[in-house]
């Protein structure tokens, strides 16, 4: 199954419509609907869907960057936070857009683990940001990228908890949605592949949602080959998440960065979901995109 990612965030509905009618015109009859930032109440989302004939595949709750990096208010990638009272907030916010959104009848929420709550972590992610762009040399970067990151273990099985605990109560609101996890695109991100493996060993009913460019940004910080994510969880895969990467930017047009994804066909089992991501209202990145996932026997 080929679907597309279509955004709801500070361009409100008008910019959603937009994206879902440039993405029907270039062949798209699915869709995986982002919400980033809802600004309008979710049922008026929910009746502008149904009447374009959206079929949704999968429901994708996502925080942009800087919201995400602070830690001390609620929101969708807060679920795993360090402070109980946040964690629990987030995991309600998360259930309540869900239940508001059932009535598309998308299969999958797709949710990622955050960020451990270390300090300056804002500052620091900008560290990052910056060897992505500027540091070429692997190992100079590596090194760099070693100087930054300190994370403290018994923190991090902490919010591991808060995290379980919330995805408890989520996957009894939602039910019968299918819960999937994605991996980080930063170090920084709660759900390296130990801990996704904790978190699935404690919650059997999850299932995992690949992301290329997420992994080859993570690998490119010295995190585990984008291979790795596949192989470990190769029986809990739904779906990926087809998005290239240039430079320290992901989610750019397949086709247009560094992921070989001719390497990743022959991964893909017949069955899992298969998503374009491009930010696109006019179609051209898109089309690109689609056609090159065809070439390569993605699509």
């Amino acid at each position: 199954m080929k679907a597309v990612t279509v955004k709801l965030d500070e361009s409100g509905l008008d910019g959603l419509l937009r994206r879902v009618k440039t993405a029907q015109q270039s062949g798209f009859d699915r869709f995986d609907l982002c919400i980033q930032n809802p600004q309008l109440p979710l049922g008026r989302i929910v009746n502008s869907l149904r009447e374009g004939k959206v079929s949704l595949v999968a429901l994708r709750l996502l925080e942009p960057r800087n919201d995400a990096l602070v830690l001390r208010r609620p929101g969708y990638a807060k679920v795993g936070a360090k402070d109980p009272a946040i964690a629990a907030r987030s995991a309600e916010m998360v259930a309540e857009t869900a239940l508001a959104l059932a009535e598309l009848r998308p299969q999958f929420l797709i949710l990622d683990g955050g960020y451990v709550n270390v300090n300056r972590l804002h500052d620091k992610q900008l560290q990052l940001d910056e060897l992505l762009d500027c540091e070429d040399n692997e190992a100079a970067r590596k090194d760099a990228t070693d100087r930054i990151i300190r994370l403290d273990k018994a923190l991090v099985e902490e919010q591991l908890v808060n995290l379980c605990r919330g995805l408890h109560s989520i996957a009894k609101r939602v039910s019968p949605l299918k819960i999937c996890l994605l991996p980080p695109d930063s170090p920084f991100g709660l759900l390296q592949p130990d801990a996704m493996k904790l978190v699935f060993a404690d919650l059997k009913g999850l299932g995992f949602w690949h992301s290329t460019s997420n992994a080859a940004l993570l690998h490119k910080l010295g995190g585990p080959r984008p291979q790795l994510w596949m192989e470990d969880f190769a029986t809990r895969l739904q779906g990926v998440y087809l998005a290239d990467m240039l430079g320290g930017h992901g989610e750019q047009p397949p086709g247009l960065g560094e992921i070989d994804f001719q390497k990743l066909a022959p991964e893909l089992a017949s069955n899992t979901v298969r998503v374009l991501v491009v930010d696109d209202d006019k179609g051209t990145k898109l089309r690109f995109g689609k056609d090159y996932l065809s070439k390569v026997g993605i699509f």
